[in-house]
């Protein structure tokens, strides 16, 4: 025989208080920053960093890629290295998509969102290349 065991309604909604705090901790713990990060004089040496199509590095909160052949600007997107959903590093796949390997959302070169469940794009950065040194701002 199951029994029925009696609460106030008082203590019910304190212990509905009580549950909805400790959810919204949670929630609020599974999302991180993903704010713009600044570059500060960050410069690459193109003889011996991201020499072919399709490589890439980090530089501080900054993902740096190769999408094309030839030292100028627009051989190169500098995007901020942290997925918008959940903070998680991206990669650079080629063929313009960058990956987040957490969740599976997609950027573009431009540093927007082609497949969620991020929603937010991606920080983009200037680009500027002087004979084989890259900077950002």
């Amino acid at each position: 025989m199951l029994s029925e065991e009696s609460i106030s309604r008082k203590d019910f909604l304190k212990s509905l208080g009580l549950g909805g705090a400790a959810l919204m901790a949670v929630l609020t713990s599974c999302s991180s920053s993903s704010e713009a990060v600044t570059p500060s004089s960050v410069s690459i040496d193109l003889t011996s960093n991201i020499t072919s199509v399709g490589n890439y590095t980090y530089s501080g909160g900054i993902i740096v890629a190769r999408i094309a052949s030839g030292n100028t600007a627009s051989s190169f997107v500098a995007l901020s290295k942290a997925c918008t959903h959940e903070g998680t590093t991206v990669i650079y796949q080629g063929n313009g998509v960058f990956y987040c390997s957490n969740h599976g959302a997609t950027f573009s070169t431009t540093g927007a969102v082609t497949k969620g469940p991020a929603t937010k794009s991606l920080t983009q950065y200037t680009v500027t290349v002087s004979g084989t040194t890259l900077t950002l701002s």
